[in-house]
């Protein structure tokens, strides 16, 4: 009898860990992004991109790979909130080692300044419920009324 009820328990253990298997686990954003960035036409092979929500809400983020491409993160979940976002990308060359050991200096700006800033960047989009492919072509024109910072002294 014992043997007939530890049976009976594992093949419900497993019908519930099959029917959580195909139910998956959502995550608890209604809305994942990708697409590319460019600069010029050409793609920009490394960096960061960040969404800041024009309303209330959590930064999303994510790498700029290789060729390009991106896919948006919130923290450690894949996707974010449906709305409308000010966007800033921010990409350097890989810096040479440093000579004197300790960490590498900042390698060259791949990106105009203007895009680091979500404020300078000009760039906004919205994000619909669901899918989102929005690719962002980058050029050397700077957004109307953009203002270099003031040289930094040391």
């Amino acid at each position: 009898m014992n043997q007939r009820y530890s049976h009976a328990r594992a093949r419900l253990l497993t019908a519930y860990l099959s029917l959580l298997a195909l139910v998956g686990c959502g995550g608890p954003y209604d809305a994942t992004v990708s697409g590319t960035v460019k600069f010029n036409g050409s793609p920009v092979p490394r960096g960061t991109i960040s969404f800041k929500p024009q309303s209330a809400g959590a930064d999303a983020f994510g790498q700029i790979n290789a060729d390009g491409a991106y896919l948006l993160r919130t923290g450690r979940e894949e996707g974010l909130n449906s709305g409308s976002y000010t966007v800033s990308v921010a990409a350097n060359e890989t810096p040479p080692p440093n000579p004197k050991g300790g960490p590498p200096p900042m390698g060259k700006s791949l990106t105009p300044d203007w895009y680091r800033d979500p404020a300078t960047s000009g760039l906004t989009f919205t994000v619909a419920p669901g899918d989102n492919t929005i690719d962002i072509d980058l050029n050397a024109t700077p957004p109307p009324g953009w203002k270099p910072p003031p040289a930094r002294r040391r």
